[in-house]
């Protein structure tokens, strides 16, 4: 499994709102192209770019950049993360 869940946080929501911009807990292993693929996919978006990190955890997070106004908010809310 590439994405194991979103990752929400109020630094998180903040980006939502003014950077149409996501977090998801993705596999470590991903890369950035199956990533996108799987989200495009999964929730029917569109992709503009994605940021990848590991965390002190380590855990891989991917920052999802979506196309359109409001498409991030739209599915948070569709998720429930709203």
């Amino acid at each position: 499994m590439v994405v194991k869940s979103p990752f929400i946080t109020e630094k998180v929501t903040n980006m939502i709102d003014s950077d149409n911009t996501m977090e998801f807990l993705v596999d470590i292993g991903a890369t950035k192209t199956e990533i996108k693929k799987v989200l495009e996919e999964l929730y029917d978006v569109d992709v503009i770019s994605i940021r990848t990190m590991i965390t002190s955890k380590g855990e891989k997070k991917a920052a999802v950049k979506l196309a359109g106004d409001g498409s991030a908010n739209e599915l948070a809310t569709t998720l429930g993360l709203l």
